[in-house]
């Protein structure tokens, strides 16, 4: 099965509409050539959509008014720990993914114990080591004031 984004539109809806789940259109938007093990996605200011590929280690980008994805950093197949930009960096199953207010990514390299923050232009370096303690973590966000937050998965 093919791995593909979809995207929920809402539809119009009143307050005795009694299943809020009814109140969106499934969107087939298109499929990722290449996207194997889909693990994360998000949209920045611009609505450009980015989505973590956590079997071949790659974010890929989705440019808004494109109808084609391409590989924005890490290198399709090649897991590895290294800063640098685009295809030089590499990841090591990336899983959860977000955008601050400036337009820089922060994914959870989960395969390495890091928090990698990825600039605008595709420059990726890293910024937190996760203690070992801590195990699997999960998804990710920050906040407008810089803050990251993640889940830690050991309880």
């Amino acid at each position: 099965m093919a791995n593909r984004l979809v995207r929920l539109t809402p539809v119009s809806i009143t307050t005795s509409t009694p299943d809020a789940g009814a109140a969106f259109n499934q969107i087939n938007v298109q499929p990722i050539l290449g996207l194997t093990d889909g693990a994360g996605v998000c949209i920045d200011r611009a609505e450009n959509l980015y989505v973590t590929d956590f079997t071949q280690h790659v974010i890929y980008k989705l440019q808004r008014g494109s109808s084609t994805s391409r590989i924005f950093v890490g290198a399709y197949g090649v897991s590895g720990l290294a800063d640098g930009q685009g295809s030089d960096a590499r990841f090591n199953a990336p899983a959860g993914i977000a955008v601050d207010n400036a337009g820089f990514l922060y994914v959870v390299d989960s395969g390495n114990a890091r928090i990698r923050k990825v600039t605008p232009n595709g420059n990726v370096y890293t910024v937190a080591a996760i203690p070992p303690a801590f195990g699997e973590v999960g998804d990710i966000t920050v906040d407008a004031s810089g803050n990251i937050y993640y889940i830690d998965s050991t309880v």
